[in-house]
């Protein structure tokens, strides 16, 4: 039988150490690689969405900002006396932009809908959306008008839009 020098010995004992150290190291970079790569994804995300509300602001002030923009102010009526929304109207082509974010929350199985006093009579402007995926909506279009007299916003049933409104909460004449 032939002895196996201390030299050999020496030397699988020292890869032995440098495979396990490198295992440790590689497991090791490895957890942090994978948390960086989760943290990238989440920031990912956050950025997209803070592209979305940028994005949405630079529209919204795009309206505000127009120079044919006739800004309406719609205040509370006695029973929603803290109530208000602000219309954007454009002279130039008639269109009708809401910022509906100072309403109240509807009710459950309620919502509200837009109107536009068009010669003494309401017509409605369709329903208005006060949030989106969880999110408050500011400034959003509704149906044009050529002329009208005053905006009024109403609380109505969720569904369709109705015929008439029913529970008028916000008013303003241009």
């Amino acid at each position: 039988m032939r002895s196996i020098s201390s030299a050999w010995k020496y030397a699988a004992a020292a890869s032995i150490i440098l495979l396990i150290g490198s295992a440790v190291f590689n497991y090791t970079f490895y957890t942090k690689y994978k948390t960086a790569d989760s943290d990238l994804v989440a920031a990912r995300v956050e950025l997209q969405q803070q592209k979305e509300l940028a994005d949405a602001m630079h529209n919204d002030m795009g309206v505000m900002a127009d120079k044919n923009a006739i800004p309406v102010s719609l205040k509370g009526m006695p029973d929603a006396a803290d109530a208000a929304a602000r219309i954007y109207w454009m002279k130039n082509s008639g269109d009708v932009y809401i910022d509906p974010s100072n309403l109240p929350e509807a009710p459950s199985g309620m919502q509200y809908q837009f109107w536009a006093i068009v010669d003494s009579k309401p017509v409605s402007g369709g329903m208005i959306t006060t949030l989106k995926d969880g999110k408050t909506v500011h400034i959003q279009k509704m149906k044009s008008f050529g002329k009208a007299e005053a905006f009024a916003v109403s609380l109505e049933k969720a569904g369709p839009e109705s015929p008439a409104p029913t529970k008028v909460k916000v008013m303003g004449k241009i």
